[in-house]
């Protein structure tokens, strides 16, 4: 889940042609932008990944343009079809020529389409939230695993809870994942003799699981399902009655869904007694942040994840987040499954996003890194790292008053 960190505030600037520009009407005033027209459509395309007006406008689901001299409201989209992006970018190329089309357009990180609005949602907000969630991870699928192999505390965890999974599962078989993402530990587990059966919210997360399996020829092992965490119970329909060995989810679904409590009790029906579900969550309380931003008076900074969600802008996400301390995430749980093991990741070592700090200990990182380690399950430092890696245990029986 993670990405580049956008910066605090944010200044727009635009230095397409005038009579080439549009007005976005946003709280803290017009944003100029470039556009290309295509009735019923306009399209706009975000150039940083840091900027916050798109993430803004897909959030709300709606934008209002002062565009040739009228005000246009309608829906916004984020675009995620390769070839749908490169037709537009075309149209982007011959509005605005070679030269200013390279300087900036080329390589965008977000191209939006705004339609008339059409009627309101049946599943309202949430359903809102969730497409944008799917379309979000649609959109950096292909370029995911850069982010995790290209950032040494982003391997780290990765390492982690692989180490945790391969610990928990010895002797397990068939296992559920919840929230894949690229497969960073999908397609070990599968090279370890597991049978996994992913769910994600992302049809383009998914599809680039099943291309690694084919590639390692571990397809036979891999079931997807396209399905939010917050829809698990759903599952069943399409499993059946065959219990899973074990679940986890790390460093994503459970911090993107916004009804986590339903989760437990659908694990629940979906696991054999005694069955282990590790999970690996965005922790509300980091050390790092707390001392590190508290020592340079950044109080803002160091207590920014006790915000729910914590929006973007915030974090260092592509979406909303809602960190969990570990007592909270704890608390879902309980009356269905019981806690074996926690682990902070990291505990001293800095988040992903302040990695240049840790860059700058290279020669030293292994040191660190197993320093961190060996605290990261000391109280209490264990409920304080970046993330913390939580493994619990199924109870054997549904809890009193529960349906």
């Amino acid at each position: 889940m993670a990405l580049a960190e956008p910066p605090a505030s944010e200044a727009v600037v635009d230095e397409t042609p005038m009579n080439s520009r549009l007005e976005l009407i946003h709280p803290v005033g017009p944003l100029p932008l470039g556009y290309v027209r295509e009735a019923p459509a306009i399209w706009l395309v975000a150039r940083e990944r840091s900027a916050r007006w798109p993430t803004e406008v897909l959030r709300s689901g709606t934008v209002t343009l002062h565009i040739e001299g009228q005000t246009f409201s309608g829906r916004a989209e984020l675009i995620t079809d390769p070839l749908e992006k490169e037709r537009v970018l075309d149209l982007f190329r011959c509005k605005y020529g070679e030269r200013q089309f390279a300087r900036w357009y080329a390589h965008p990180a977000r191209i939006l389409r705004v339609r008339p609005p059409a009627e309101e949602d049946a599943d309202g907000p949430s359903g809102r939230y969730r497409r944008w969630l799917a379309a979000e991870f649609d959109n950096v699928a292909e370029d995911y695993d850069r982010h995790i192999t290209g950032n040494r505390v982003n391997r780290l965890l990765r390492d982690r809870s692989l180490a945790e999974l391969r610990r928990s599962f010895a002797s397990a078989h068939h296992l559920l994942e919840i929230g894949c993402g690229s497969g960073m530990e999908t397609v070990p587990l599968l090279g370890d003799g597991h049978e996994v059966l992913c769910v994600d919210i992302s049809e383009r997360m998914l599809g680039v699981v099943r291309e690694k399996a084919r590639a390692a020829g571990l397809s036979e092992a891999l079931r997807t399902v396209r399905l939010p965490a917050g829809r698990l119970a759903q599952l069943s329909e399409v499993v059946g009655d065959r219990p899973f060995d074990g679940a986890y989810s790390t460093y994503g679904a459970m911090n993107c869904e916004e009804e986590i409590g339903s989760v437990p009790s659908a694990l629940f029906r979906l696991l054999a007694p005694g069955g282990r579900f590790v999970a690996g969550v965005y922790n509300r309380w980091c050390l790092f942040e707390l001392v590190g931003y508290g020592l340079t008076g950044r109080w803002r900074r160091a207590f920014g994840r006790a915000r729910s969600p914590i929006p973007v802008g915030s974090s260092r996400f592509c979406v909303d987040v809602f960190a969990y301390s570990v007592g909270e995430f704890r608390a879902y749980f309980d009356p269905w499954f019981r806690q074996e093991r926690l682990e902070a990741v990291p505990v001293l070592l800095p988040p992903s996003d302040l990695v240049g700090y840790a860059d700058r200990f290279s020669g030293r990182w292994d040191a660190l890194s197993t320093l961190d380690r060996s605290l990261a399950r000391r109280w209490p430092l264990r409920s304080l790292g970046d993330h913390f890696l939580l493994t619990f245990s199924r109870r054997p029986n549904v809890p009193p008053g529960a349906a």
